[in-house]
């Protein structure tokens, strides 16, 4: 459920200007007198003025902006598979919130403003008006993607600080020469405490870029937020240097670094000016390669000294001697093989960084990624080996593996839950099933799959025949153990944190839902929305001039609680009841939460906690299996 800091961010998202504005959730509450009927803002477009004054500029004309605007809402009202119910989704507290009030909401600042000179104050509006939504799948770009700012540098938050976490060191080492600062490199050495950003406490600068990005949870947002701090596309700096005040060796220092950009902002439309207003260069210093599967650049940097995200739990050496897999876009996806703590100490290490790819690239060739995995496990089974799983940095991907992982840690002969889905009846979903179904497809029929295409196609029809803004919800057969695998046997100790959204959140609630692992670590986002499309009918949506692009969600995942008693399918309400996880995160078993000690010395923290939970009696002393967690969710 959301907290007070969720609620806020979402009231900063509420825009400034229109009718009364509500107190929670960023929506307008004042309800329209008994019999009158809420004028559309959407309404008489031609009649805004279309400035001839602001000549070729970009998103000047309060027209323009007003048309954008409510094409968002259009789209999002009729593809947005949380739309209907986002509000009561939100909690008691996000009561006032009301997706078409919301985000009509956005559409009156946008007609308040009669002009724009900065393109990106205005994507920033629009970023803030998703935002609120509180939807880490809700994802507000550009066809032409805006170009990233970046300072060189990696933050984490722990314990309610933060401190630097890795440097581009060719870069500090540049900027030492050129600046004639001698002791730069300890001024941000990793394991330093931001304490200012520009004069601001850091708190108050994180609280202000919260409010422009998506998450489903507080503690996903926070993260990105830290992230952000360092290296966005939004929220464009003023000035063309970033003051740090940071607590090094025991004292207060000042520091200035200079902001960079992307190569291509120069010459983009929206930014050129900005980048003659502020002379803000770029350099090659910085990694800026470009994330196509998310539509984002890459967050960790390219040769960064110090702590990334993606580091794994072990000491140096031990995370070398790993089989690293890379995905479809040839960036790394998967590390697995077997730790030797001390004779009697061993286990299996899989770290899943993705589940977005079709195939694994390693030494033996690219191979299909399920594959890859139960490959290895059978080795953990056949060594009679445990198994850490390593979920901490992942954002999601292809629901199929999340089953698929599940299946290949089966012990034999048991059942576990499977998955939920659910859609949105829309015409749309209904193309994107008739699309996949074997009659149009080519792919073999799925007798009796309470997911097959066909069956999914015939329930969107019948759905939008009866008028229902839902489908029912599919339930996913049970998952058993894997053919390939044959059965694991071992214990699984799961490793998760705010950073495990989307498929990935799957995979710990049917983790937990099974009572196959023990969760270690932080929540998860709680992100549950779903994105099914088919070639041709993508989800990503533009509008016709090419400014704007939306991911939607069309569809929402769900977990089983326990075994179906029966076949078929269940209501929507039930769905949205028990079954969903979106704006639930996934609660661990054993709460842990990274320290500045992981910073600073490899993760070793997390190692330490997963040396307890195997060898320590903590998973032995546990008896019965882990349950889902009650109301709140799983």
């Amino acid at each position: 459920m959301p907290t007070p800091f969720l609620l806020s961010l979402l009231l900063a998202a509420a825009p400034a200007a229109g009718p009364a504005l509500a107190t929670a959730a960023g929506a307008i509450t004042a309800a329209p007198a008994a019999g009158a009927a809420r004028p559309d803002p959407c309404d008489r477009l031609s009649a805004l003025d279309d400035a001839p004054d602001c000549g070729d500029a970009p998103l000047c004309s309060v027209r323009q902006r007003v048309q954008l605007v409510c094409q968002v809402r259009d789209a999002l009202e009729k593809r947005y598979v949380f739309f209907p119910v986002k509000g009561k989704m939100l909690g008691a507290e996000g009561k006032g919130f009301d997706s078409r009030r919301h985000l009509d909401a956005c559409v009156e600042e946008e007609r308040a403003l009669p002009r724009e000179d900065d393109p990106l104050r205005f994507y920033d509006r629009v970023r803030r008006c998703t935002a609120a939504f509180a939807d880490g799948h809700l994802l507000l770009g550009a066809p032409a993607r805006l170009p990233q700012v970046a300072l060189g540098l990696g933050l984490r938050a722990v314990d309610g600080h933060v401190y630097i976490a890795n440097r581009e060191k060719k870069l500090v080492s540049y900027l030492k020469t050129v600046s004639g600062v001698r002791d730069l490199e300890d001024l941000v050495a990793v394991g330093n405490e931001v304490l200012e950003v520009d004069g601001r406490p850091v708190q108050e600068e994180l609280h202000r870029l919260a409010q422009y990005l998506p998450a489903s949870s507080d503690a996903a947002r926070l993260e990105r937020a830290v992230d952000a701090l360092t290296r966005r596309d939004f929220a464009f700096p003023e000035r063309r240097a970033c003051a740090l005040t940071v607590s090094a060796g025991g004292a207060r220092r000042a520091v200035e670094l200079p902001w960079w950009i992307s190569p291509d902002a120069e010459g983009h439309l929206m930014t050129r000016a900005w980048v003659r207003r502020t002379g803000v260069a770029t350099t090659d210093l910085l990694n800026w390669r470009y994330d196509p599967a998310k539509d984002t650049w890459d967050k960790d940097l390219g040769s960064a000294q110090g702590y990334l995200r993606t580091e794994t739990i072990l000491p140096p050496a031990d995370a070398a001697s790993l089989r690293e897999y890379a995905d479809d876009q040839d960036r790394p996806a998967v590390r697995l093989g077997e730790v030797v703590r001390r004779r009697d100490r061993a286990f299996c290490y899989l770290q899943i960084l993705t589940f977005h790819t079709e195939n694994l690239a390693g030494g033996q060739g690219r191979q299909p990624f399920s594959a890859v995995l139960g490959a290895f496990v059978k080795e953990c089974q056949e060594k009679e080996l445990d198994l850490v799983l390593d979920l901490r940095q992942n954002e999601g991907g292809y629901l199929a593996h999340s089953s698929a992982l599940l299946a290949a840690l089966g012990e034999r002969q048991k059942a576990y839950p499977g998955g939920a889905l659910l859609l949105r009846a829309s015409t749309q979903n209904q193309l994107v099933y008739q699309q996949r179904a074997p009659s149009l497809s080519g792919a073999p029929a799925r007798a009796g799959d309470p997911l097959d295409p066909r069956r999914i196609a015939d329930a969107i029809g019948a759905a939008r025949r009866a008028r229902a803004e839902f489908t029912p919800a599919f339930l996913e057969q049970p998952l058993r153990a894997s053919d390939a695998v044959g059965g694991y046997q071992g214990r699984v100790v799961a490793l998760v944190a705010p950073t495990c959204m989307s498929a990935c959140d799957r995979v710990a609630a049917l983790l937990k839902s099974a009572g196959r692992a023990t969760l270690l670590g932080g929540p998860t986002e709680g992100a549950g929305g779903s994105q099914q499309e088919a070639r041709n009918l993508p989800v990503r949506w533009s509008d016709p001039e090419g400014l704007l692009a939306l991911a939607i969600p069309n569809a929402a995942m769900g977990v089983q609680r326990a075994l179906p008693l029966a076949g078929g399918d269940r209501p929507a309400d039930e769905f949205f009841q028990a079954l969903t996880f979106e704006n639930r995160p996934v609660q661990p078993d054993v709460p842990y939460a990274t320290t500045l000690d992981d910073v600073t010395h490899h993760n070793r923290g997390w190692l330490e906690q997963v040396d307890h939970a195997l060898f320590g009696g903590g998973l032995r002393a546990a008896a019965g299996r882990p349950q889902l967690a009650g109301a709140g969710g799983p």
